[in-house]
C-alpha cells in the first residue's frame, strides 16, 4: 500500500521544471517563459531547485508569483536558496524546513 501512495506522488516529467545553474536577472526572461510553459500543464506542478547555484530577487519574485496558483510546489532547494527568500521576506512561499537539502 505504501508503494502505491509513493507512486501517486510522482509527477509526469512535463509537470516538473528543473532549471540548472544560475537564476539571476540575466536568466529571468527565459525562466519566466519556462514557468509559463509549466503552468500550461494540468494538475500539480513542481519546481525542482536542486541544480541552482545562485538566485537573485528577480527570480525569487517570479517563483512567488507562480506559487500563488496553489499548484506549484518548490522542492530540493538548498539553504542558500532559503536564505535568499528570507532576505527579501518571502520564506512563507517555501515548504517547511524539512524540504531543505
Amino acid at each position: 500500500m505504501k508503494e502505491e501512495q509513493e507512486a501517486e506522488k510522482v509527477l509526469p516529467t512535463d509537470s516538473i521544471l528543473k532549471p540548472i545553474g544560475d537564476l539571476t536577472i540575466f536568466e529571468a526572461s527565459q525562466f519566466h517563459e519556462d514557468l509559463q510553459s509549466l503552468h500550461q500543464q494540468e494538475g500539480p506542478l513542481e519546481l525542482d531547485l536542486s541544480e541552482i547555484d545562485r538566485m537573485d530577487s528577480s527570480c525569487v519574485q517570479l517563483i512567488v508569483a507562480s506559487t500563488r496558483t496553489g499548484r506549484l510546489t518548490v522542492t530540493a532547494f538548498s539553504q542558500h536558496i532559503r536564505d535568499r527568500f528570507e532576505q527579501i521576506g518571502f520564506t512563507q512561499f517555501l515548504p517547511p524546513i524539512h524540504g531543505v537539502s
